[in-house]
Formats: C-alpha cells, sequence, structure tokens
C-alpha cells in the first residue's frame, strides 16, 4: 500500500525536474541540509527492508504508510460468500473514518477475520493484498479455506461411506460450519461401540484443509443373560431373562433386538417375548417398531402396559429437541395395537373378556445435567379415541364404566444428587392421573423390585396412583480393587398409593404399600451386574403382610 505525504511528493518533483548539475549547485549551497536528507533518507530504507522480511502479506505494507495517516471511507471485502453485507460493516466499522493508519487496517482485518471465528467458520482467513489506496478504499482479502480431502481411519465394522455421509458439513468442496459439525459429530459418537475424532490439517493447496476422522469400533453385538426373582403372585419365584442385539443393521446404523423372559422351571406358567427395531432417520430423528408376546401374570418387559395374556405391536417417532449445554430433551409420539386376553390376579376388571383397541400415546423427556447433579422429567399422555378398532361393549364387560375413550396422563421426575463425602441422594416419583375407570391394562401398578420394594410384583393397582423412592447412596467402595468397577451402599425409603375410581358396592377405594431397607450395587470383570435388596414393609399388601421382609435379587451378565 502506497500512501505518501506532500513532503515527499515535492522531493519526487524536485528528482524528476533537476538535472545533475542543479544538485551539485544545491549541494555546493546548502552543504549541511542535503547531509540530513541523505541520512534520514538511507535511516528510512534501511528501516523498511529491515521490517518487511518475513511479513506475510496481511503484514507486508510500506513503512509509509505506517508512519503516515490518510483516509478510510470503504472497505472493499474480496472473496466473501459466507458472511452477509451487514455482519462485514459490523466487523469494520470501527475502523472507517478520517486520519487512520494502518494499524487501524490491521484491526480491521483481525476484526473481520474474528467474525468468520464467531460465527463457526474457523477455517476462513483473511488478508491485506498489495495495493495503492484510491479513492479512500482498502481491500480485504477473504481465503475461505475448504475441505480438500475428507478421509476416514480405523473403521473396522461401520462402513467408511456411512461415516462420512453423517458429516455432509465436512464433504470435499465445503467450508467447514462447526456448529454443524459438531452436532453431526455427536449424531456418530451416539453409537456406543463407535469413537470418531475429527483432526483437521493445511491441505496441499493453499488455502484448504485436509480433514481425517480417525475411528475406533467394535464389533455392534450385544446381549445379557439376567436372573432374579422378580415375581407375582402364584408364580415360581426364578425368573430368567435374555436379551440379544445388533446395532448396525445394513451398515446403516440401524438395531434389531430380541427378548425372552420365562419362568424357568415352568415356561408355561409366564413368558414373555419381545422384539424391537429402531432406524435412524433425519438428523434428530428416531423411529421404532416393536411388538410383545406375553403370556404372563405381570410383565416385567417395560412400561408398555402389559398385564396377563397379551399382545401389543407399536411405533414411536422419537424427536430430539434443541438443546444447550446441560441439556437433552426429546418428544416421542406413538401409537399401539394392544390385543388382552385375560386379566390378571387382583385387578379391578369384573370379566376374563378379550379387549383390542389403538391407543395413542405423546411424551416428552427431558435431562438437566448440572455440577450438582442430573435431574430426569417425563411427562406423558395416553389416549384411546373411540372408533379406533375399539369395541364400547368389550370395555363396558371387561371394567364397571371403563369407556373406550379413556384419557391419563403418567409421569416421572428423578433427582440424582452430589452430598459432601462423596454420598449422592437420589429421588423419584411416578404419578398417573386418569379421566376416569380404566381396564386393568392401563391401571398404574405400585409394588415390586422397581418401585416399592418389599412386596410383590404389581401387588396393587388403580386408576390414579403416584409413588416415590429415596435412596442415600455411600461413597464407591473398594476402589483399589482392579476388576471393581463400581460398588456401593444404599439405604431407602419407598411409598406408594393407587385410587380406584367408581369402586364397586363394598371393593376398597385405596391402597397404601411402603417399606424401607438397605441395598448393594455391584459391578464387575466389565461385565457382571448384582443389585442386591432388602426390604421391610409397613402395610399389608395383596399377598404380603407387613413387617415380613423380603428380598430383591438381580444378577446379570452383560457384553
Amino acid at each position: 500500500m502506497n500512501v505518501c505525504n506532500e513532503r515527499s511528493r515535492d522531493v519526487t518533483k524536485l528528482n524528476e525536474s533537476k538535472g545533475i548539475a542543479d544538485w551539485i549547485r544545491m549541494w555546493m549551497k546548502w552543504p549541511w541540509v542535503c547531509l540530513m536528507v541523505f541520512l534520514g533518507l538511507s535511516a528510512a530504507l534501511t528501516a523498511s527492508a529491515e521490517e518487511g522480511v518475513g511479513k506475510t502479506p496481511a503484514d507486508a505494507v510500506p513503512a509509509t504508510a505506517q508512519e503516515n495517516h490518510f483516509n478510510i471511507f470503504e472497505y472493499a471485502v474480496e472473496g466473501n460468500t459466507l458472511l452477509s453485507t451487514i455482519a462485514i460493516e459490523q466487523a469494520v466499522y470501527l475502523y472507517l473514518g478520517e486520519n487512520r493508519t494502518i494499524a487501524d487496517v490491521q484491526s480491521a482485518r483481525e476484526s473481520l477475520e474474528r467474525a468468520y471465528r464467531d460465527g463457526g467458520y474457523p477455517t476462513v482467513f483473511v488478508d491485506i493484498p498489495e495495493q495503492k489506496v484510491d479513492g479512500n478504499t482498502v481491500r480485504l482479502r477473504v481465503t475461505e479455506g475448504s475441505v480438500e480431502r475428507l478421509r476416514v481411519s480405523g473403521a473396522k465394522y461401520y462402513s467408511l461411506g456411512e461415516i462420512k455421509a453423517h458429516v455432509p458439513t465436512l464433504a470435499e468442496g465445503s467450508v467447514p460450519y462447526f456448529p454443524d459439525v459438531q452436532k453431526q459429530l455427536a449424531s456418530l459418537a451416539a453409537a456406543r461401540d463407535r469413537k470418531v475424532t475429527p483432526v483437521l490439517r493445511a491441505g496441499r493447496t493453499p488455502g484448504k484443509v485436509e480433514v481425517e476422522l480417525k475411528v475406533e469400533d467394535e464389533l455392534p453385538l450385544h446381549g445379557s443373560l439376567e436372573a432374579n426373582n422378580y415375581y407375582s403372585a402364584n408364580t415360581e419365584h426364578a425368573r430368567v431373562n435374555g436379551m440379544l442385539r445388533f446395532d448396525n443393521l445394513w451398515q446403516r446404523g440401524h438395531s434389531v433386538s430380541l427378548q425372552y423372559q420365562a419362568t424357568p422351571s415352568n415356561p408355561n406358567q409366564s413368558n414373555a417375548w419381545s422384539g424391537t427395531y429402531v432406524m435412524p432417520g433425519s438428523t434428530g430423528n428416531t423411529y421404532a417398531l416393536y411388538a410383545i408376546r406375553s403370556r404372563s401374570n405381570v410383565s416385567t418387559l417395560g412400561d408398555y402396559g402389559v398385564v396377563g395374556n397379551g399382545d401389543i405391536m407399536g411405533a414411536r417417532w422419537i424427536h430430539s429437541l434443541p438443546g444447550k449445554p446441560g441439556l437433552f430433551h426429546s418428544l416421542t409420539l406413538g401409537m399401539d395395537y394392544k390385543h388382552s386376553l385375560e386379566s390378571i390376579v387382583g385387578s379391578t376388571d369384573r370379566f376374563s373378556t378379550p379387549v383390542t383397541y389403538l391407543p395413542v400415546v405423546a411424551q416428552y423427556s427431558g435431562t438437566f445435567a448440572g455440577e450438582s447433579g442430573v435431574t430426569q422429567v417425563d411427562l406423558g399422555a395416553n389416549f384411546s379415541l373411540r372408533g379406533l378398532r375399539d369395541n364400547e361393549s368389550e370395555f363396558q364387560q371387561r371394567r364397571y364404566n371403563a369407556r373406550s375413550n379413556y384419557f391419563y396422563w403418567r409421569g416421572d421426575a428423578m433427582r440424582t444428587q452430589k452430598l459432601g463425602a462423596d454420598f449422592s441422594l437420589y429421588g423419584r416419583m411416578d404419578f398417573q392421573l386418569a379421566s376416569g375407570p380404566l381396564i386393568g391394562n392401563e391401571q398404574f401398578t405400585i409394588g415390586g423390585a422397581q418401585n416399592v420394594r418389599g412386596y410383590l410384583e404389581g401387588e396393587r393397582l388403580g386408576d390414579n396412583g403416584v409413588r416415590a423412592t429415596l435412596e442415600l447412596r455411600s461413597p464407591r467402595l473398594a476402589v483399589d480393587m482392579k476388576d471393581v468397577d463400581q460398588l456401593f451402599l444404599l439405604a431407602f425409603v419407598d411409598a406408594g398409593k393407587v385410587w380406584i375410581i367408581d369402586p364397586l358396592p363394598g371393593q376398597i377405594d385405596r391402597f397404601d404399600l411402603s417399606s424401607v431397607g438397605v441395598g448393594l450395587r455391584l459391578a464387575a470383570w466389565k461385565y457382571w451386574h448384582v443389585n442386591a435388596d432388602f426390604a421391610l414393609p409397613f402395610q399389608d399388601g395383596a399377598y404380603t403382610s407387613a413387617r415380613h421382609g423380603r428380598f430383591h435379587l438381580k444378577a446379570s451378565y452383560e457384553f
């Protein structure tokens, strides 16, 4: 950039108009003045040469420009396709005006480059090309560092092309927008058997970048075998549960699983099959299909509401909502096909007649993680509309005043709170609030190893209900034993209450259960897990006497 003052222009004109003889006469007339001018010019040229060594284009400007002032009324930005005109103006606005220096130009360059960084484009660079300041305009040159090459290395069980397809922001020829890059890499990291680490380096072509995705993966096959004594009334005590799951079907990240639960000594007494197929959709969307066939008094396959003999087929759409650091939440919508063959022991059903219906489910789930603990919440609505494959008479025959167009809210909240000395406090509360009498499949249960310990599984049922758990957990024990991954003790209090809407004459309309106890949690040798609890119930249940303690034990091998 050539910016000169008036004295420099006068000297230049003098040089053009005078001959050698004129210079000699001037030297003889004013020797001291000429000597000072000569020494000053020599020093300036020497300093300019020294400062120019090793300079980049952004810094390589004539010394005269650094020592002088000039007007800047416009910055002409070349090569931009990413930032808006307003964003560019905001970045350089403070460095416009009269009496500016090269330091202002450098500050404008840095400010514009920072605007790209803050905007999510860290591979964009800004420099100051060699130029003359004409018309009070300074040119800034933008180099948008696009991806010259995307490479995937280290993958053994996952397709290289599929991994590349998950990060379109890093496609060759594109300029990486890092907020999207982070989301897409997080999607890749959702697979528990795959770890992806991005590495950026300068490309072979100036202004380009190369990206390498380093992959560490394992065979995406998982399974578990579990034995427990989580039994219901009038059945054998022992239960076995087996599960097998493959998490990368078709090399598309699809997951398929099969689960079986039974009473090992008498499978006809209690058994249940379930299968699930999960497929990822577009960013933030997941789809699931599942089916369950139950021939047991109480199913412990999950919160699907299978009580007694029945069949279920269902579909779910899970949509991840926009989050922020420490917040992860989603919305789930779905519909089930339920065919219930008979009621369970202890329900409020009057008859053992088949019921077929199509309930709809909508649920919000959120996890909030902070420095002091983690909170999880779920709130869902479950309802069935009259005319959707249901028969009003089937509901009436199954339960007095039951309607096929039922509705109920169901939710839960959990909190794990860090305490001093490495202790922690865990609390959970679940509830259900119904619009009217429900058939047994949709009722709220209390009792069992998963809620009110010390009682049999599903010992009491009701249309409305609430249950709560509070656990004080010890610090981690056996920390010096390398084979022990986790070991802690706990003391707990459990309680639950259910209400029956429109009870029959003489029927009790509410039940309470509560207990206290102690427990142990162990994870060792990488694959083994043990849960053991002893609970002392305070109230009589349908099959449990107060103050008669009960052990709940579960041992599992998981890979």
